[in-house]
């Protein structure tokens, strides 16, 4: 059998500088920028690595053009910006995608004004995307034939994640290992008290429990930040509402091209078909919840399937048959303490607030989206720079470094895989995961596809297994790889190859 890592709390050391409690998009980037500027950090999270709301998103890099229509023109401005800054850093990671909004009767505006608004989206971002277009009715059906005649349509441009957004997450924590973070998943803070300008906190974990001591600790819990800062007893100004969204993939692709399609549902709401490698993702929803656990049910299966279906001229309607997979999550969704709860959340936007408590050293993480990841990380920063941790932040924290050597890559995967195009797919998308640590990769074994089409071979399921602080099989199918997004529980019950690789790197 190969060895697969095991956990150990033989800390190199136990005093740290920085404690980051939780490891979704916020709780990651502050740990990666926080080690970057030279201080040691240690990075919690009580289930696997962004397992909850960082795992649900509609893996969208986007400038919120919808917050256009509030008139959030300083939000989606800083957006746009952040956009733009993570599609030059992740050339792979983050590729730019056209968005195809459909003008059915449930939009807000029509061609004309479509059009002015995505220019104007587009000069929001400094011209960083491809010129948006505007399509007559027959040219957007002669564009994707899928779409009900008669509708015309305007395109404009912003980024997906191909992998999905927990990879993206993960990457983060990779460099903040490599600069010695100390990151743990399947770790829950139990207790924490603060002693003489040091806060000494309490873990446990299936290996047992143990204590650490931090100078400053970050509340990165996302929707359970509220928890933690009762532990920490440094409650936040602001607070958290939830909004439920849900994801259902079929097994079927629904668009012609590589793009998005944008349409408006019955509550006039956008929703998309998204690429999912080679098939298609519909969502999202949007249904206040007052907890942060959700699960999609069939009250939500009936609502997003009679909207795809009104919206598209398909010869089969989608049925729940077709679902391949289902996501469920919530948005953590920041008001002051003078809104009520009752309020229109609709109205609300994915905006991130960080608040710096200097008497309790705590700081804070509430709200926000991938999108904003980056600022994320440099506020963080400049927090604890506020409450005494000084560091300094190297110019390049955070990005996929050269690509000098892919085509290196692609040489010797060609060599062994003699279909081009699914060495291209294994290539591309080793690379895309793993940078110059795709020659380890490739040099380790089987390079056949896993599930021809998603360019996911059996080499990297196993090095990932075994390198990647894998614990369970979902930590491997579902948020290292994408795998159980893009097939059924069925596909991989009836895999055997795969279910003998997991059964042999002990999951």
């Amino acid at each position: 059998m190969l060895q697969k890592q095991t956990k150990s709390h033989n800390f190199v050391q136990s005093e740290y500088d920085v404690a980051v409690i939780g490891a979704g998009i916020n709780g990651a980037v502050a740990a990666a920028a926080a080690s970057a500027a030279g201080l040691r950090v240690l990075l919690v999270d009580r289930g696997d690595f962004a397992n909850f709301t960082s795992q649900e998103s509609s893996n969208l890099v986007w400038g919120g053009i919808k917050y256009l229509q509030t008139y959030e023109f300083g939000l989606v401005l800083k957006l746009c910006q952040a956009r733009n800054r993570l599609i030059r850093a992740y050339p792979n990671q983050i590729k730019e995608i056209g968005f195809l909004a459909s003008l059915g009767p449930n939009a807000p505006f029509g061609r004309l004004l479509g059009t002015f608004g995505t220019l104007f989206y587009w000069g929001m971002g400094f011209f960083g995307t491809p010129l948006p277009s505007s399509y007559s009715a027959q040219r957007a059906k002669a564009l994707e034939p899928n779409l009900i005649s008669g509708r015309k349509a305007v395109q404009y441009f912003d980024a997906h994640l191909p992998d999905n957004d927990s990879r993206f997450v993960y990457d983060f924590i990779k460099k903040a290992k490599q600069n010695s973070t100390k990151a743990m998943n399947y770790t829950e803070l139990v207790g924490g008290k603060r002693e003489a300008g040091i806060w000494k906190l309490d873990f446990k974990s299936a290996q047992g429990e143990f204590s650490a001591t931090a100078r400053t600790v970050v509340n990165a819990a996302g929707p359970f930040a509220k928890n933690v800062s009762e532990i920490f007893e440094s409650p936040t100004k602001a607070r958290l509402v939830f909004s439920k969204g849900v994801h259902f993939t079929i097994g079927r692709k629904l668009t012609q091209g590589d793009r998005v399609l944008a349409f408006w549902d019955e509550q006039n709401r956008l929703f998309y078909v998204l690429p999912m490698g080679d098939r298609s993702m519909i969502g999202t929803t949007d249904t206040r919840v007052d907890a942060p656990q959700t699960e999609a049910n069939d009250e939500d299966i009936e609502f997003v399937l009679r909207q795809i279906n009104a919206q598209l001229e398909l010869d089969k309607p989608i049925t729940k048959d077709e679902i391949v997979s289902a996501r469920s999550g919530v948005r953590p969704l920041v008001i002051d303490g003078s809104q009520a709860d009752s309020q229109d959340w609709h109205a609300l936007s994915r905006k991130h607030v960080i608040e710096a408590n200097s008497e309790s050293a705590v700081i804070s993480i509430l709200g926000g989206k991938l999108t904003d990841c980056l600022n994320v990380g440099q506020e963080v920063l400049t927090e604890l720079k506020h409450l005494g941790l000084t560091g300094k932040l190297p110019r390049k924290w955070f990005g996929e470094g050269s690509q000098a050597r892919f085509p290196e890559l692609m040489e010797i995967v060609q060599a062994q895989v003699k279909d081009e195009k699914v060495a291209t797919r294994v290539s591309e998308g080793i690379w895309r995961r793993h940078g110059e640590q795709a020659f380890d990769i490739i040099e380790s074994g089987d390079l056949e596809e896993v599930f021809e089409g998603l360019g996911i071979c059996y080499a990297e399921l196993s090095w990932i297994a075994l390198n990647e602080d894998v614990v369970t099989r979902e930590d491997l199918l579902r948020r290292r790889l994408p795998i159980a997004m893009a097939r059924s529980a069925s596909e991989i019950a009836n895999n055997q190859k795969l279910q003998a690789l997991l059964v042999d790197v002990g999951l």
